[in-house]
């Protein structure tokens, strides 16, 4: 903990000495920040290690039905003292920041307090990325990572027992879910740890007790899953829609319902239609353009090659950002690229880009792939890489390299405001993740162009059905087959994919409806940017003074980024 106060008053550039004269309500407030980050580190020891504070590395969060209850009540107490801040007295910056601390507060007050999470989600309890995190972490020295998990292992049937008494009736899915992320655990507990320990002799024997204790822990906690909680489970997969606007309001900063939000979607949605229509025109005016996805999929690498075709295109892409003169990338950084360790591949389909941490001294980003395994059938390593042909590889790469989330988070690094070091509003993120799709559109980035432009479209109208099925899910106007049913009819999803991706909607309500929403809003950014910039218009310092400004929603976006009069309030909600 102190290690964490004393980074955050040398990354801000605030005394630790009590000033002399009563506290402007500047100095309150970055005085409340750091209050607020440092207990948030406390409750959310894991996200703590994400960011790259180690100041938790052995704790797992509180899990208690009291110690939720606690965290919501001083969670309001933060509320009811940045609410009584005079916004006058703030600068443009302040202001950002307290609304994006309000933001976060409300959110997660109302997940524990009306959506109720830690009732209603079996995952909650399931501390996979807290462990993983620390298993995967190159920064932190062996022994000192070792040290962390043989204390998150030990506070591991304290959470799981916790999960057995809170959970009440949840939604099946989110049991179904629990259940087979459970078995994926069982294989860290049974073979990842158990490897792991092997490297550190002096340590080995302490942490394979910790990871018996842990592994007993999750064998009672899948039993109670199984045996108990799901015959119990019976809740609505659907949020409804009074929470569903909440986050439109708070997390998104959004003036829309969710009804004027589906009419959105549904023009979205047939605009992204047409525009992949006239794309494969151009290609062979005599098929749709699911008839040439099915023939674009068809050119692929290899297995073998196929880790080095995505590294090629992010080395590529990275060339063509400074070719172009598209973004300032820092010195220093790069992206690896390895394939996921044979442990680690139950927990998630593809693989994962992992971004430096914000308070990391590391620029490394690191590409992470499942490989085709040697020795399946010919038409199941077919089926497979055709989820990774020439074209898709060449739009991932912008969108999570150059200069997308590398690129971004990056940015969040060299970024001197504290809270926008660690917040990430996903309406920015993700959209601006799509918009490097497009601006390697239009920076003729794209080898095959008039394929990958296919690819890059159909790969939008999925974005825009996000929107629409997401919204409509948690309002109750279509059930969880029914959205399966559409990606396979209107978005040309494999069956076996449609599950995974509805999931998303699941158990991370509104998040769908930022990659496509945020993009939009950074076009429009970037046109009214242009008219105001004039001849004195660069795209390079449109992006670097976007990204600069930190990842949040866009109604507070445009009011540092089109220079709103200091003394104007940004909006309170």
């Amino acid at each position: 903990m102190v290690g964490f106060v004393m980074l955050v008053h040398l990354i801000s550039g605030i005394s630790c000495r009590q000033p002399e004269h009563a506290p402007s309500a500047g100095e309150q407030l970055e005085a409340l920040i750091l209050d607020y980050l440092d207990y948030y580190w406390q409750i959310r020891p894991e996200a703590a290690t994400a960011m790259g504070i180690h100041d938790f590395d052995s704790q797992l969060a509180p899990s208690s039905a009291r110690a939720f209850q606690a965290i919501s009540y001083q969670m309001g107490e933060f509320e009811r003292r940045l609410e009584a801040l005079p916004q006058a007295s703030l600068s443009p910056d302040q202001r950002v920041d307290r609304r994006l601390l309000l933001s976060d507060i409300r959110v997660r007050r109302m997940e524990l307090d009306l959506l109720r999470q830690w009732e209603r989600d079996p995952t909650w309890y399931l501390p996979l990325e807290g462990l993983q995190e620390l298993l995967t972490d190159p920064e932190v020295e062996a022994g000192q990572r070792t040290r962390s998990l043989i204390g998150r292992l030990r506070a591991v049937p304290r959470l799981l027992a916790d999960g057995t008494t809170n959970l009440k009736r949840p939604p099946r899915l989110l049991t179904e879910t629990a259940i087979l992320s459970a078995r994926s655990l069982q294989v860290l507990f049974q073979e990842t740890i158990p490897q792991y320990a092997s490297a550190l002799p002096q340590l080995r024997e302490e942490t394979l007790s910790a990871n018996q204790e842990a592994r007993e822990a999750l064998e009672s906690y899948l039993a109670f899953l199984d045996e108990d909680l799901l015959a119990r489970s019976d809740g609505d997969l659907a949020v409804g829609r009074e929470i569903y606007e909440f986050y439109l309001r708070e997390l998104h900063l959004l003036d829309e319902t969710a009804d004027s939000l589906i009419a959105k979607a549904e023009d979205y949605f047939t605009e992204a239609a047409l525009e992949l229509e006239e794309a494969a025109k151009t290609i062979d005016p005599n098929q749709d353009w699911k008839q040439i996805t099915e023939e674009i999929r068809n050119h692929h690498p290899s297995r073998e090659t196929l880790l080095g075709a995505y590294c090629g295109e992010i080395q590529r892409s990275r060339q063509h950002v400074l070719e172009n003169n598209l973004a300032t990338v820092p010195e220093g950084e790069e992206v690896r690229c390895r394939y996921t360790p044979a442990g680690q591949r139950a927990f998630s389909p593809f693989g994962d880009f992992r971004t430096p941490a914000p308070f990391s001294e590391s620029k490394i980003g690191y590409l992470i792939l499942h490989p085709i395994e040697p020795g399946l059938e010919p038409a199941r390593e077919e089926a497979l890489l055709r989820a990774h042909d020439y074209t898709w590889i060449s739009v991932i790469a912008p969108h999570e390299a150059y200069p997308g989330h590398h690129l971004q988070a990056l940015k969040a690094q060299q970024n001197p405001r504290i809270v926008r070091k660690v917040y990430s509003a996903p309406i920015f993120s993700e959209g601006w993740g799509l918009y490097c799709e497009e601006l390697a559109h239009e920076s003729g980035f794209f080898r095959d162009a008039q394929r990958a432009r296919v690819t890059q479209l159909r790969l939008r109208l999925w974005r825009a059905a996000r929107i629409l099925l997401d919204a409509r899910l948690h309002t109750g106007q279509i059930t969880y087959d029914e959205a399966r049913r559409f990606l396979v009819e209107q978005v040309r999803f494999e069956e076996s994919s449609t599950a995974g991706e509805v999931n998303i909607y699941v158990f991370r309500p509104s998040y769908a409806i930022s990659y496509l929403l945020g993009f939009k809003e950074i076009m429009r950014l970037r046109e009214e940017y242009r008219q105001m910039k004039g001849d004195e218009f660069s795209l390079r310092e449109f992006h670097d003074r976007l990204l600069g400004l930190g990842s949040m929603p866009f109604a507070l976006v445009r009011d540092l980024l089109l220079e709103t009069p200091e003394g104007e309030p940004l909006p309170s909600r």
